[in-house]
C-alpha cells in the first residue's frame, strides 16, 4: 500500500498547481509523472514537453509518440523544442558536466516558450534512485527551480514500475535509457557520425531481440563493448545470432566485439 499513498500524495502535489508543463522523455518515469498530472487536472491544464535533437534515436522518437496517442494527449498539448546540442562547443567536449550544459539549456528553452502560456510549473520525472549516482543534469534542474515530484513523494524506481503496471502503462517494463551521447567514452568529441553509428548498432541488436541494450565503441581502437539486460548474455554465447552480430559489426569496422559481463536491469 505504500507507493498507492505515494501515488496519492504525487497527485495531491500536481493538484496544488493551476497548470503544469511535464518534460515527457518517452521513459516510464515521466509517463507516470504524466499520467499523475493527467489525472490530477484538467487535460486543457496540462502541457506536454518534448525535446527533439540528435541526441534521440527514431526509434524512441517513436515509442514515446506512441505513449502519447495511449494517454490521449493532443497536438493543442505538446509543445516541442527543436535544440542542435552537437553546435555547443561546452556539450560536444564531452566533459564530466556534459549532462549538466545540455539539461540547462534543454530546460532554459522550455522556460522561454512557456512564458507566453502562463504555466510556470516545469515538471520533471527524477525520482528518488537518482539520487544514488553522480547527476549532473541535476544540479541544473535544481538551480533552474524545475519541480520533481516523484521524488518529493519518495517514489524510487521499482514503485514507479509497479504503479505503471498497475495503471496499465504500456512501458512500465521499458528497460532505463539515456541520450546516444552517454554510449561514448569521456573527452571524446561527440559528433554527428558517432551517434548515427551508436543508434545503427543498438537498432541491429533490437531487432535481434536484445531488449535493452546498449553499444558502447571504444575511444581511439577499433572495439566495441556491448552492454546486455537480463540474460541476453546467455543468449548472445549460445544463440547462433552471434555469428550474425559479429558479421554485422566488422561490417561497420569494428575488430573486436566485447561483452561487459556486468549485466543491465
Amino acid at each position: 500500500m505504500e507507493k498507492e499513498i505515494k501515488f496519492k500524495s504525487l497527485v495531491d502535489t500536481i493538484q496544488g498547481y493551476e497548470s503544469v508543463a511535464v518534460a515527457f522523455s518517452g521513459g516510464v518515469d515521466s509517463t507516470l509523472l504524466l499520467h499523475a498530472a493527467l489525472t490530477a487536472l484538467d487535460s486543457e491544464n496540462v502541457i506536454v514537453l518534448r525535446c527533439l535533437s540528435e541526441l534521440v534515436s527514431q526509434r524512441e522518437r517513436n515509442n514515446a509518440n506512441k505513449v502519447l496517442n495511449e494517454l490521449g494527449v493532443t497536438q493543442k498539448q505538446k509543445l516541442e523544442v527543436e535544440l542542435h546540442p552537437l553546435i555547443w562547443p561546452e556539450f560536444v567536449a564531452n566533459t564530466p558536466d556534459r549532462c549538466y550544459f545540455c539539461k540547462k539549456r534543454m530546460y532554459q528553452s522550455f522556460q522561454r516558450i512557456l512564458e507566453r502560456t502562463g504555466c510556470t510549473a516545469v515538471l520533471d520525472g527524477s525520482n528518488v534512485d537518482d539520487l544514488k549516482s553522480q547527476r549532473p543534469g541535476f544540479r541544473a534542474i535544481h538551480e533552474l527551480g524545475i519541480q520533481t515530484p516523484l521524488l518529493d513523494a519518495g517514489l524510487n524506481k521499482d514503485e514507479i514500475r509497479a504503479l505503471a503496471k498497475f495503471y496499465s502503462l504500456s512501458n512500465h517494463g521499458k528497460p532505463s535509457n539515456s541520450c546516444l551521447a552517454t554510449r561514448l567514452p569521456e573527452g571524446q568529441e561527440i559528433k554527428g557520425a558517432a551517434l548515427s553509428l551508436v543508434e545503427k548498432c543498438e537498432d541491429f541488436l533490437l531487432s535481434r531481440d536484445f531488449a535493452g541494450c546498449r553499444v558502447r565503441p571504444g575511444a581511439g581502437t577499433k572495439n566495441v563493448v556491448l552492454e546486455l539486460a537480463g540474460n541476453d548474455v546467455e543468449l548472445l554465447v549460445t544463440s547462433p545470432v552471434r555469428v550474425e552480430i559479429m558479421h554485422f559489426f566488422q561490417s561497420l569496422g569494428f575488430e573486436k566485439v566485447l561483452v561487459d559481463l556486468q549485466t543491465r536491469c
